[in-house]
């Protein structure tokens, strides 16, 4: 199975790089978060815990539509990456460790002290960086936007007012959306919803 071979290799990397984490330590003021994540807030910096073995969600091309499903742990870094690359957020990869039910992901990104962005904001967030709203299209959270931009195939679902923050200064940041680089297959069948 090719979630098993990745944790393989990604809990190798992690204790060959000085990544490994002791699960005791690492996740002990962890508290439950949404349906990805347990959280750990601090003033400066957020941690983030994956429950264990599982890796948050993504969206693919599944039976003629876009679908969400569970992210592999690799697509799930992916997303991480992407999310830095498109909005300059600053995730870190904490470390990795292991608890009995499986491999878990630490992250951290900087405390954001806000309030929930309005549907409208993130309409305007999102038209800014030339992102298409997908109509009609809801992928995670109930009643949460999706977006598109055809440019570089770059989708961004679960976006809805827990996702993203409107900083003291009125600026909108994206905490936790489902960011994805969209296959050629998945891209046409986005098109296809604008």
């Amino acid at each position: 199975m090719l979630q098993g071979r990745q944790e393989r290799d990604l809990e190798a990397w992690a204790r060959e790089s000085g990544c490994w984490l002791n699960a005791d330590d690492a996740l002990r003021h962890f508290v439950r978060g949404g349906e990805e994540h347990r959280i750990c807030r601090g003033d400066h910096v957020y941690g983030k815990a994956t429950y264990p073995g599982r890796y948050g969600f993504t969206v693919i091309a599944a039976m003629g539509a876009p679908t969400l499903t569970h992210a592999l742990p690799a697509e799930y870094l992916e997303r991480l990456l992407l999310s830095n690359r498109i909005f300059d957020d600053e995730v870190k990869l904490a470390g990795v460790t292991r608890e009995a039910e499986g491999l878990v992901i630490l992250t951290t990104q900087p405390t954001i002290v806000g309030t929930a962005a309005s549907h409208d904001e993130m309409l305007d967030f999102f038209t800014s960086r030339r992102f298409a709203h997908l109509p009609g299209f809801c992928a995670g959270y109930k009643g949460s936007l999706s977006f598109y931009r055809d440019l570089d195939q770059v989708a961004v679902f679960d976006a809805h007012p827990a996702n993203f923050i409107r900083d003291r200064s009125g600026v909108i940041l994206p905490i936790d959306g489902v960011v994805v680089q969209a296959t050629d297959e998945l891209a046409a069948m986005l098109d296809h919803l604008l």
